[in-house]
């Protein structure tokens, strides 16, 4: 699935972070988000120009919009 080792290890450690305790769906829709805005940072800060607009922040823009975990009133 991914040419990158360090890539499919941390995919493939997410099961069992997620099995080894207990966690709300809050939690989880946290998790999701923080993990995509990681990526989403990386794309702004490490890949591209913090002024570039690109195709990928773009899109991972509307991903991490989405993964916006809701907000309890």
């Amino acid at each position: 699935m991914y040419h990158n080792s360090n890539l499919a290890a941390v995919i493939a450690s997410v099961g069992p972070a997620l099995k080894a305790q207990p966690t709300t769906e809050a939690e989880r829709a946290q998790f999701v988000y923080d993990l995509v805005r990681k990526v989403y940072d990386h794309v702004k800060f490490d890949v591209h120009d913090p002024e570039e607009d690109t195709p990928e922040r773009t899109r991972l823009a509307g991903v991490l919009d989405k993964a916006i975990p809701p907000v309890k009133h």
